[in-house]
């Protein structure tokens, strides 16, 4: 699946997220939330840019996570602007300046994976960063993939946290 991330073209993920945006602002999903937790995409990742532009059209909060290497945990910042992002750990956007957020704050996070499967079950990046944070809210999950990285099963451990749901460029899961 990284393979084939790695090989998409720029008009290909520009598309695929196009797509899953459009899935993502409707009712179901977003609807009249007012502050978003978003990861700021990297690696070929589906393109959160576009989410947070839009989300901002909406009056909506944005929030990002740091990444802190040390505890491999994440911390909270509101962003206002994109002008804001500075590389941060990893080669990923964080801002340069933090407005701390605290995670009873937000109503939805979207959340990245290599791949996630049909139950909600999510396999990360291998450091436990999301696991540990969404074990401490209550807020909407939802997990932003390629089709292609969507599986019927994934192996699971007793500390993982289900997505509420997930959007391909293809479909909205809702999970239970």
């Amino acid at each position: 699946m990284r393979a084939q991330r790695r090989a998409m073209t720029a008009a290909e993920i520009d598309a695929k997220s196009a797509a899953i945006t459009e899935k993502l602002f409707s009712p179901e999903c977003i609807g009249k939330t007012k502050t978003v937790c978003i990861f700021l995409s990297a690696f070929n990742e589906p393109d959160t840019i576009p989410i947070a532009k839009k989300l901002w059209q909406k009056q909506c909060k944005v929030v990002v996570p740091i990444s802190n290497t040390k505890t491999n945990t994440l911390s909270l910042s509101y962003i206002d602007s994109l002008r804001d992002l500075c590389k941060g750990a990893y080669g990923i956007l964080e801002p340069s300046v933090i407005k701390s957020a605290g995670i009873g704050d937000i109503d939805v996070i979207l959340i990245p994976g290599l791949a996630f499967d049909r139950d909600g079950g999510r396999m990360g990046f291998g450091k436990g960063y999301y696991d540990r944070f969404l074990e401490n809210t209550n807020a909407v999950k939802i997990g932003l993939c390629y089709d292609f990285q969507l599986l019927d099963n994934i192996p699971k451990e007793s500390h993982d946290i289900p997505m509420n749901y997930i959007i391909t460029e293809k479909e909205i899961l809702k999970i239970g």
